[in-house]
């Protein structure tokens, strides 16, 4: 008599915990209805407030602009190899300096959220500081409303509200404008070194 072994293969259920997210008229409160300008925040890398950062939906990756970098007091390096080019900037490929692993924080206090992420570093014009991914955005499991300007997700202590920088958004926007008229322009970054000093330069 020979035995068989039977094997049920079944569908494991990977759908994760999620906390539910509401965004309510409170969170509209402040934002000009009916834009369509994208999500640029502050947030904390190392020992520094990035303010000008631009959350990429698109990207896969996350970007560091040199000027930053280089306030940071990072150095080259610093940097571990990059073989790809990038081409989410642009029509025309960008080789990227390396990339950089760098905690990054997400909102302050209590019901903040700290990663490590890799940033490719990249030594071209633009009116941003840096990038934030679709990736990173994941990691935090994110809930994004672009009609609200915000963003929120959960933390131990409960859900956190990152707002969208309105003014700040139309800001880079128009300057990002000026770079692509005119390519000899300087790059606009903003940085706020332990909380306390900033530095600015401006598109010309």
């Amino acid at each position: 008599m020979h035995l068989k072994e039977v094997y049920q293969v079944g569908e494991v259920n990977r759908t994760p915990n999620l906390t539910t997210i509401l965004f309510t008229k409170e969170d509209a409160q402040g934002v000009t209805p009916s834009h369509d300008d994208p999500m640029v925040l502050t947030m904390i890398l190392t020992n520094a407030n990035l303010h000008r950062t631009l959350v990429d939906q698109g990207s896969s990756v996350d970007i560091l602009f040199k000027p930053p970098f280089d306030k940071l007091g990072l150095e080259k390096k610093d940097l571990k190899a990059y073989p790809n080019e990038l081409f989410v900037l642009g029509d025309m490929p960008i080789q990227p300096l390396g990339f950089i692993s760098l905690y990054t924080t997400f909102e302050k206090g209590t019901k903040s959220r700290i990663l490590n992420v890799d940033y490719i570093v990249v030594d071209v014009m633009s009116a941003y500081n840096a990038l934030i991914s679709q990736t990173t955005l994941s990691r935090l499991a994110i809930v994004l409303s672009i009609p609200y300007l915000g963003m929120k997700f959960s933390t131990t202590e409960g859900i956190t509200t990152i707002k969208g920088d309105q003014k700040l958004a139309r800001k880079c926007y128009n300057k990002s404008l000026n770079l692509k008229g005119n390519l000899t322009g300087k790059e606009v970054n903003t940085i706020e070194l332990n909380g306390v000093q900033t530095w600015e330069e401006l598109c010309r």
